[in-house]
């Protein structure tokens, strides 16, 4: 069994997701009678200790829990409300290559399903992850979380504090490009572009140090490694790589 820290002891910042939050990305609305069930739960600057949560706080660093039951959505599995990640101020500077802030993920508990929208609609990818499996949100990606299994999904994630997610952009289409439902992959036609889907499998970064079946919370003792969600422009040749195993 893949081992992890016990937070249920620890006080975080907690917040839900009901359904009435989600109604604007849905793929049909028609069947919501419970507005106010609560689809999922999240947990945010979760720490061991009051002093690594000072040096996460130093860093522009910040370690969340979500925990998601399977439900379903209408003809969906229950799914994250979708979002991407700003540009750094560099972004302004002229030249300078546009690296919004990336995240990384691994999953605790269950199975997920990681939806990942290139912003310019030049790529969709899935990616399926298990117990332990580490999965990077690359630069630019917009991405949705899907609970396609039986069993209750609890991930972790580490991101940088300094920005405020974009829900908008995924919100104003009713989603990404594709929803997962009971019957497979769908499109959503509030797209006039379809991006080309594929799909990818987990793998480790080595050269960041994250590894699938190593639990990611330890490097709460090396924030140095995790530089790149704080700084993606200080590590082209990372997301230069391919991102997933074909």
């Amino acid at each position: 069994m893949f081992a992890h820290p016990d937070f249920s002891k620890v006080s975080t910042a907690h917040s839900t997701r009901k359904i009435k939050d989600m109604t604007d990305v849905l793929m049909d609305k028609t069947w919501i009678t419970y507005p106010d069930k609560i689809l999922y739960d999240m947990y945010r600057e979760v720490h061991l200790s009051d002093a690594e949560l000072l040096e996460m706080k130093k860093a522009q660093l910040r370690y969340d829990i979500t925990v998601i039951p399977p439900s379903m959505l209408g003809p969906e599995f229950v799914k994250t409300a979708g979002h991407y990640h700003p540009c750094p101020d560099y972004c302004s500077a002229e030249g300078a290559e546009m690296l919004s802030y990336p995240e990384v993920y691994q999953v605790i508990r269950g199975t997920a399903t990681y939806l990942l929208q290139k912003k310019d609609l030049s790529d969709f990818i899935i990616v399926e992850a298990n117990e332990g499996d580490v999965v990077l949100i690359p630069p630019n990606y917009g991405h949705v979380t899907v609970n396609a299994d039986s069993e209750e999904l609890v991930m972790a994630n580490w991101v940088s504090d300094a920005f405020d997610s974009e829900y908008e952009p995924v919100r104003c289409r009713a989603g990404l490009a594709y929803y997962v439902t009971e019957d497979g992959i769908a499109q959503n036609g509030n797209y006039d572009k379809m991006p080309p889907l594929s799909y990818g499998k987990p793998k480790s970064y080595p050269e960041i140090d994250l590894y699938s079946g190593v639990d990611m919370y330890g490097l709460v003792n090396d924030l140095e490694k995790l530089d790149f969600l704080v700084n993606p422009q200080n590590y082209p040749d990372l997301f230069k790589k391919p991102f997933y195993e074909c």
